[in-house]
């Protein structure tokens, strides 16, 4: 036997070993030889100098193909229509034979989320000299799944390990045709089609932490109408206003009495209906009823509709309702179909990006008083600053987009950060989180960062001197906290029990592009480098992505979120100054190009918007 066929031997054994072989069954082995066999003769001949590059020898009884590949051009190296190995031009160190082969013997078991939807097949390089071929550049692995993913499955390449098949980080479903890609640089490797769900929590404390989402204040009453007043101004708004303010309306706890009235079309019903919508009274009954998502009313005199308090729950910010067309008049009188923030819940993490909470507060006698209104005004939508009239001040005027809530257990198995600053990390980050922002943030009753906190912080960075003592002199009396480790967990359980929506439409030939540039050209994978398209508690934490850099205690650099899901929750950005995905990937193009990273044309820019709208 030739050095070479000594050497694939070698290769074909270590390829066995790494995927668990020897001891197989002695039918196994002998087939195993008998395969290698026929490689062998495959590589005599294709060694030979007459042999041209791009020639191939295929075997479907041993299930492989060899070719041999130009370093210079490239070339595909194709098993039927299941398998292919596309190597472009320049990628390869030296020209090499090219063996793709099919794997039936010693493979790993699946893991937990693992549903194997293809065979296995592996790779090997033969250098035709004396030098080792290596990839320098990425190829690609291409396999036909046996069906589609269904959702919340994802449709991914996964290789082998010691411990079994771990996913490649950068994969592509082509639904047209069940092909799932990948990207590669390793010359001797074994890969599968795997379907991988995307993981939730389940169980008693899912459901008790929606509860406290959508109804526990934490005593903050004391802040929001006590110190605020934000009371005086629900008594006295219209419907109107606080729809176009962001209120959202729980179908399920509308009084019978108004339900009626909105579905009443005649001539009299309209008049009545259009009245009710501008008569704050209106709102006091929906407040009182329950039906005000987020918002729970305070009243001396149980027999009153007149808040003498309120309380605020997370759900006012994070929390829609599926609206309801409802017939009304227009500006003329004449009777037109409008959709109204009035219907079921939706629980599905995205955030209501219509509630105005800092124009809401702007108008309390609080705000007022404290000569803060014109700041919380200005915060716009879907934005909160987290740092203002609290201890977490830090003198700059930072409001932040409220981010959609969903994938939390595969990102934390990835090491991603929590907040935009990317602050919180490590076990019960969410919870600890939580605890923060209903404490200090919301105004509830707690002593987050202290002795007395429900949690200890799950932090990155250990606070300043300073910052612990504001947070010791915010901290509630041990007799008075409301806030509770075993609350915060079921809060934290039922995040951690949602999962972004399906991609919705998008253009799948521009999508693989993207697909491309993103992994390549583009370097946006430089970043997003995990296989939820995030960055990880290491960072990179950027200052200047935006036009208007990051300022105060988020000067040190916003955390790269993550892109699954990305097509649904628009603004974009940690400010929202990107409107839509191609504004957002306008303003990361421009960026780019202004650091000398790379130039992205309008046609690959609309690629990558493809690309993101899949995931």
């Amino acid at each position: 036997m030739t050095l070479r066929h000594l050497m694939l031997a070698a290769l074909a054994a270590a390829g066995l070993a790494a995927c668990g072989g020897g001891g197989g069954a002695g039918d196994d082995t002998a087939a195993a030889a008998s395969d290698e066999r026929e490689v062998a003769l495959a590589t005599e001949k294709l060694s030979a100098t007459a042999a041209r590059p791009g020639s191939c020898i295929s075997s479907t009884r041993a299930g492989f193909t060899l070719c041999r590949v130009s370093a210079a051009d490239g070339g595909t190296v194709a098993l039927g229509d299941e398998a292919a190995l596309r190597i472009p031009p320049a990628a390869l160190s030296v020209d090499a034979l090219v063996l793709l082969r099919n794997v039936r013997f010693f493979l790993p078991q699946a893991g937990a989320n693992q549903l194997p939807r293809s065979d296995a097949y592996s790779t090997a390089f033969i250098p035709l000299g004396r030098q080792g071929a290596q990839l320098m550049s990425a190829a690609t692995i291409e396999l036909l799944a046996r069906d589609v993913p269904v959702h919340p499955q994802l449709g991914e390449i996964a290789r082998t390990t010691l411990r079994g098949w771990e996913r490649l980080p950068a994969n592509f479903f082509r639904a047209a045709d069940r092909k799932v890609l990948a990207l590669t640089t390793q010359t001797h490797e074994t890969y599968r089609v795997m379907f991988r769900s995307l993981q939730t929590t389940s169980g008693p404390a899912v459901a008790r932490g929606l509860d406290v989402f959508l109804n526990e204040t934490f005593g903050n009453e004391a802040f929001f109408g006590g110190v605020l007043g934000l009371n005086t101004v629900l008594n006295g708004v219209k419907p109107v206003d606080a729809v176009a303010l962001g209120a959202q309306v729980d179908l399920a706890k509308v009084p019978a009495p108004i339900v009626a009235a909105m579905l009443d079309n005649s001539p009299a019903g309209l008049d009545a209906k259009m009245a009710a919508l501008a008569d704050p009274a209106t709102t006091r009954a929906l407040i009182k009823a329950g039906a005000v998502v987020g918002v729970k009313g305070v009243y001396a005199d149980p027999a009153s509709d007149q808040l003498t308090s309120v309380g605020i729950t997370c759900a006012l910010c994070h929390q829609n309702v599926k609206p309801t067309v409802f017939k009304l008049k227009d500006a003329t009188g004449q009777p037109v179909d409008v959709a109204l923030p009035i219907g079921p819940l939706s629980v599905d993490g995205k955030p209501n990006a219509t509630m105005d909470a800092g124009k809401i507060l702007s108008f309390t006698p609080g705000a007022q008083s404290l000569g803060v209104a014109g700041v919380l005004a200005g915060w716009g939508p879907n934005r909160f600053d987290i740092r203002a009239l609290n201890a977490f001040e830090d003198g700059a005027i930072n409001p932040t987009d409220t981010p959609p809530l969903w994938n939390f257990v595969d990102l934390e198995a990835q090491g991603y950060p929590f907040g935009w600053d990317g602050l919180f990390v490590g076990q019960n980050a969410l919870a600890s989180q939580a605890e923060a922002v209903y404490h200090i943030v919301m105004g509830g009753k707690g002593a987050f960062g202290t002795a007395n906190g429900a949690l200890p912080p799950a932090l990155r960075v250990t606070p300043p001197a300073a910052l612990l003592a504001r947070l010791a002199a915010a901290a509630s009396p041990p007799d008075q906290i409301l806030i509770t480790k075993d609350k915060l967990l079921d809060v934290q359980a039922w995040m951690r029990s949602l999962t972004s929506p399906a991609p919705g439409a998008f253009d799948a030939a521009r999508a693989e592009a993207g697909w491309r540039l993103f992994n390549g050209k583009g370097a946006c994978a430089g970043c997003h480098t995990t296989p939820e398209l995030s960055g990880t508690k290491a960072g990179p934490f950027i200052a200047n992505l935006t036009a208007v850099p990051a300022s105060g205690d988020l000067a040190g650099g916003i955390k790269v979120p993550s892109l699954r899901g990305v097509a649904h929750s628009a603004p974009y950005f940690h400010d929202d100054s990107a409107a839509d995905l191609p504004a957002a990937v306008r303003r990361v193009a421009a960026v780019l190009s202004s650091l000398g990273v790379v130039t992205l044309t309008a046609a690959e820019q609309e690629q990558l918007v493809e690309y993101l709208k899949s995931l």
